[in-house]
C-alpha cells in the first residue's frame, strides 16, 4: 500500500532536481533535434524551389504534367516549415523562462521584454490561452534597471497567476497588462475582471505576499485598485534607484 508521506518525500526531491538539473538538460535535448528538423526542412524548400526551375527550363512537357503534385509537395514543405517556427516560438518561451529561474546573477532588466516572455510562457496554461480575453500594452522604450531575472521572473508571473485565476472566474474572463514609465519608475499594470461575489478576489494569499515582499527589495510600490467589476494591480519601481 503507498504511503503518501513517502510519496511526498520522493515527490518533493524530484521537483528539487527539475528546474536547475533537469530542465536544463531537457532543453538541451530537444534543441538539436528540433534545430535539424528547422535546418532540413528549409534547405528541402530550397531543393524542391531549384527542381521545379530546371524541370521548367529543361523539360517543359515534364513540368506541366508534374505542375498540380509539384506544387503540393511544395505547399506541405512550406507547412512543415511554418509549424517548424512556431515549435521553435513556443521552444524558445519555455527555455527562456527556464533559464530565468536558474539565474543567480543581477543583469539588466527589461520589465516589457521580461513580461512579453511571460505573457507568451502563460499560454501553455489552456485555459488561460482559450477562454480569457488579453490585450497586452507594452512599452518598448522602458528604461532598464538591475535586477534579479530569477526573482522578478517568478514574482511578476505569480501576479498573472492571481490576477489569471479571477478573470477565469469571472463571467466576462478579461485580462490586460501594461508597462510604462515616467522620469522616476518603470510601471506594470495588470487589470482583470471579477466575479463580485468573490470573497477572494482583493485579497493576496501566501504566494502573492510572497511576490511582494520581493518586489519590496526593489523599493517597488504596489497598489491593489479595484472599479465597476474591474481590479488592477499596480507596481511602480524606481529605475533611477535601483540602477542607473
Amino acid at each position: 500500500m503507498e504511503s503518501n508521506n513517502e510519496y511526498r518525500l520522493l515527490e518533493d526531491e524530484f521537483k528539487a532536481t527539475f528546474i536547475k538539473e533537469l530542465m536544463p538538460g531537457i532543453l538541451h535535448n530537444f534543441a538539436n533535434p528540433l534545430n535539424g528538423i528547422m535546418g532540413r526542412s528549409k534547405l528541402l524548400q530550397r531543393r524542391i524551389d531549384s527542381l521545379a526551375k530546371k524541370l521548367v527550363q529543361h523539360h517543359p512537357d515534364v513540368s506541366v504534367a508534374l505542375f498540380e503534385e509539384m506544387e503540393k509537395i511544395k505547399s506541405d514543405v512550406r507547412s512543415v516549415n511554418n509549424e517548424s517556427e512556431v515549435f521553435f516560438g513556443m521552444f524558445r518561451d519555455v527555455s527562456t523562462k527556464f533559464y530565468a529561474l536558474a539565474t543567480r546573477e543581477e543583469e539588466r532588466i527589461s520589465l516589457s521584454q521580461m513580461l512579453a516572455a511571460e505573457m507568451r510562457f502563460a499560454d501553455f496554461y489552456l485555459e488561460f490561452k482559450h477562454e480569457i480575453t488579453k490585450t497586452l500594452a507594452l512599452d518598448r522604450e522602458i528604461p532598464e534597471f538591475m535586477g534579479n531575472a530569477r526573482e522578478l521572473s517568478l514574482s511578476f508571473w505569480r501576479l498573472i497567476r492571481f490576477a489569471m485565476v479571477q478573470a477565469l472566474n469571472s463571467k466576462k474572463k478579461e485580462f490586460f497588462l501594461s508597462t510604462g514609465h515616467d522620469r522616476e519608475n518603470v510601471h506594470v499594470q495588470i487589470k482583470y475582471t471579477i466575479d463580485e461575489s468573490s470573497r477572494h478576489a482583493m485579497n493576496p494569499d501566501t504566494g502573492m505576499m510572497s511576490a511582494i515582499e520581493i518586489l519590496k527589495k526593489y523599493l517597488a510600490e504596489i497598489q491593489f485598485l479595484k472599479e465597476d467589476g474591474i481590479n488592477a494591480i499596480m507596481v511602480r519601481i524606481p529605475y533611477r534607484v535601483s540602477g542607473d
